[in-house]
Formats: structure tokens, sequence, C-alpha cells
């Protein structure tokens, strides 16, 4: 990340009270950016970071307004978007698929569209997912494969990056699509992920439990590796290269659950904490995502050790569990 390119640069940062919203928010005001967050509430991870909110201008919109964010472009002469808002929770959309598919497909062209038609914009770094992927038969995946999503969420974000390439091709916008995978960190709000759940019950001295059999196996990202992803597309994408494509940002190897967990009862130093198995053997998950492109391309590899990450993040649940995490949680599981 060059702090020179972004010091002094107006920045909008959608999802802005999400986790990752949050931890690139905190990121861009420690590199001296001018920073706008847009999101629907008010409330929410940004509260985890301390002095973060205080140093920032905080938008409140629903993504679908597209006459708010064009305002917002303009007054503010955002010069960058980072594009993380989204409905994501898998279950919710599950559940009833028109939120997600408003937010995130909808959100998304508005999104875009506002980019379009205001001057001062020159970059754009969008958030797909690492679901867009869905189903292959053979691993790793890379960026030519086929997006065969084919849940409610996982849809939309491919509708997200589509629409992407589509806005960069024929209108030459200088947007850069983000494939990410699964990122923990401190300052989750999501509890009932594996990592924060698998923490939280370590610092209060109970065996961890592991819902699966252990075995699946995926990619997991630290925050500030997630982070340097975005920043990283926020800095290149107007680059021949750069600009219209998308980017696996992911581990070089995934980790199965079981290992996972056993990775954090040993930074938290409580062997004798050993993890409840809890499901029955059956299909066996795996999910693998190259990063060739993203190093070759981008020179992005990530910088943390699933080891070195999950102490940081241990540390930051050690210090912080309490009320302020629990609200900011009790935001995140309502339906959007």
């Amino acid at each position: 990340m060059a702090q020179e390119f972004w010091r002094g640069r107006s920045v909008l940062v959608t999802g802005a009270n999400g986790f990752i919203g949050a931890w690139v928010i905190r990121t861009l005001a420690e590199l001296g950016a001018n920073v706008t967050g847009y999101d629907k509430s008010e409330i929410g991870a940004l509260s985890l970071h301390d002095g973060v909110r205080d140093r920032i201008e905080l938008v409140l919109g629903d993504l679908t307004d597209q006459a708010l964010l064009e305002r917002t472009l303009v007054h503010r002469e955002v010069k960058t978007v980072i594009h993380l808002g989204a409905q994501s929770n898998i279950s919710f959309a599950k559940g009833g698929p028109v939120p997600a598919f408003e937010s995130n497909i909808r959100g998304s062209w508005t999104v875009l569209e506002a980019c379009r038609t205001t001057e001062s914009t020159e970059t754009i770094a969008i958030a797909s997912s690492n679901t867009v992927y869905g189903d292959h038969e053979t691993a790793p995946f890379d960026e030519s494969f086929a997006l065969n999503a084919n849940n409610p969420y996982a849809s939309s974000k491919a509708c997200t990056d589509i629409l992407a390439r589509c806005y960069a091709a024929t209108y030459n916008l200088s947007v850069a699509i983000a494939r990410a995978t699964n990122t923990y960190g401190g300052a989750d709000p999501n509890l009932t992920r594996i990592v924060p759940d698998t923490l939280l019950r370590i610092i209060r001295g109970e065996r961890p439990e592991i819902r699966s059999d252990g075995s699946p196996a995926k990619g997991y990202l630290y925050i500030k590796d997630t982070v340097s992803a975005y920043l990283t597309l926020g800095e290149r994408a107007a680059e021949e290269g750069v600009r219209g494509n998308a980017f696996n940002f992911h581990p070089d190897e995934p980790i199965s659950v079981l290992n996972l967990v056993k990775t954090m009862v040993k930074v938290a130093g409580r062997p004798d904490l050993e993890p409840t198995v809890l499901g029955a053997p059956g299909k066996y998950e795996y999910e693998f995502l190259t990063n060739k492109r993203a190093a070759d391309v981008l020179g992005w590899r990530p910088a943390f050790s699933m080891e070195d990450g999950l102490a940081e993040t241990y540390d930051w649940y050690k210090e912080h569990e309490g009320s302020e995490l629990e609200r900011a949680a009790r935001v995140f599981s309502r339906p959007n």
C-alpha cells in the first residue's frame, strides 16, 4: 500500500460498518486519506475501532439510492470508491433472496452508475466473492473458471462481478474486482463465524466445538491481508491489465477446520482445551483458489501466516470481549 497515493485522497467506502469495511476505513485513516463511509446503519463494526469514527464522515443511506450516492461523490470530490456494501449473510439470503438481490445486484449497478456519472471518480475496487465459482471437479480455481454460483448470495455476487466487468468494458470505467476468500481477524461482529466463536470459547475456558467432522478445508485470509488486497486494487484499477479484471485473494494453501481450530488452541496457549468434534464423516469439502494472477499482475501476496494472524486475532478478542462487541454483534445478526 502506497501512503503517498492515499495521503489526502478522498475515498468513499460502502459497507462502512461491516467487518471488512471498518478495517479498510481504519487503514485508510491511518494512511492519511479523507474517508467517507456509507452504510444503512450508524451502529456496527466501526465502533470496535477506537477513535476511527471521529476521523471520518459517515453518510447513512441505502445502496440503491443513486441520488444520494451521486451527491456524496460530488460533494466530497471522491477519487476512489471501495464498494464493500452488501447483504452478506448467506443464511438470510437463502431464507428470502430479494433483499440480497436488491443490495448486491441493484446496489452494485447503482454504485457503478453513480461513479460513471461523476467526473471526480478515478478508480473503483469492488467486492465479488470466492463463492461465485460454485462447484467444480478440479481445484485450485483460477479466474478463468466458470461462475457456477447456485445459491442466492453467491448468485448475487456473481452478478456484481459481471456488472463491474460490463462497466469497465462498455464505459471504460476503472474498476477492478476482488474475489476474496473467507476473512478472519479482530473486530468481527459476526460471532457465529468459526474464528471468533472458537476464540471466545477458549477465552471463557470452554472446549471449542467443531460442527463438522473437521475435514472440510478452505482458505482463511487475515484481515490485514484482505485490506491490502482492496487498497491495492484501489491504487491500480486504472492500469492496463487490472481495469476490468477479477483477482483471487487467497492464502497459498487451504486449511482444514480441525487444523484451524487446533492452531487457535495453540496460539492461545491452552492445550488442555481439545476441540469437541460433533459432526459425522460426510462428503469432504475442499475449496482452493489460486492467487497467481494477484501475485503476477499486482505483486500481492499474503503477508501473515495463519499462526501470526490468529495470534493477533486472539489478542484482540481477549482485550475487547464485552458489551461493545455484543452490541455490534446484535446489529449484525438482524436481517437487512
